[in-house]
C-alpha cells in the first residue's frame, strides 16, 4: 500500500519536471499551430491529472491509520519487491536496453527472450532456444526488412559481422 503512494508521488514529480523541461527546451511554435512542444505537454497534463486522481482515490479508499501501518511495514515490502519476478523482469529490460547498442539487436534479443522465458517458468532449454531464435528472426525481419528500421548490429566485431551476414541472407523488399 505504501509503495503505491510513493510511486504515485514520484511519478507526479517526474511528470511535472518533464512538463517544465519540455516547455523550456523546445522552441515555441506559432500561435495558430500545435507545435512539437505542445503534444508532449498535452499528454503530460493528462498523465498528471490521472496521477492526481489516483492519489485522491488512494486517500479516499484507505484510512490514515492503515496508511501509517503500511509505512511501518514498508522496509519488508521493499525487500519482497526486490525478490519478485516483476523486479527481476524490470532489471532484465534495463540490461537489455543498455546492451542493445554494444552487443547488437540479434544477440541481445535472443538472450533477453531466453532469460525472460526462464523467469516466467519455462524450464525446457531446447524449447527456449528454439522459440527465442524464432521470435528474434521474426522481429528482425519485421523491423529491418518490412519497416526499414536500422537495428543495431553491435560494436563487437564478430557480432557485427554475423549481423551483416544475416542481413545478406534476407532479400530487401
Amino acid at each position: 500500500m505504501a509503495i503505491e503512494l510513493i510511486v504515485n508521488v514520484l511519478l507526479l514529480g517526474f511528470s511535472i519536471f518533464c512538463y517544465v523541461y519540455v516547455g523550456s527546451t523546445m522552441p515555441e511554435s506559432a500561435v495558430n499551430e500545435l507545435g512539437a512542444e505542445q503534444w508532449p505537454q498535452g499528454i503530460l497534463i493528462l498523465l498528471i491529472i490521472a496521477i492526481l486522481y489516483n492519489i485522491f482515490k488512494f486517500f479516499r479508499k484507505n484510512k490514515m491509520d492503515e496508511i501509517a501501518a503500511a509505512f511501518q511495514g514498508f522496509p519488508a515490502a521493499i525487500v519482497d519487491f526486490l525478490k519478485s519476478k516483476l523486479f527481476i523482469g524490470m532489471v532484465l529490460v534495463v540490461v537489455m536496453a543498455m546492451a542493445y547498442e554494444p552487443i547488437g539487436f540479434m544477440l541481445t534479443s535472443f538472450v533477453f527472450l531466453m532469460a525472460y522465458g526462464y523467469l516466467l517458468g519455462q524450464r525446457r532449454i531446447g524449447f527456449l532456444v528454439l522459440t527465442s531464435l524464432l521470435i528474434t528472426v521474426i522481429l528482425y525481419i519485421g523491423f529491418s526488412v518490412f519497416l526499414g528500421v536500422m537495428l543495431p548490429r553491435g560494436q563487437v566485431s564478430f557480432l557485427r559481422e554475423f549481423a551483416l551476414f544475416v542481413e545478406s541472407l534476407i532479400p530487401a523488399f
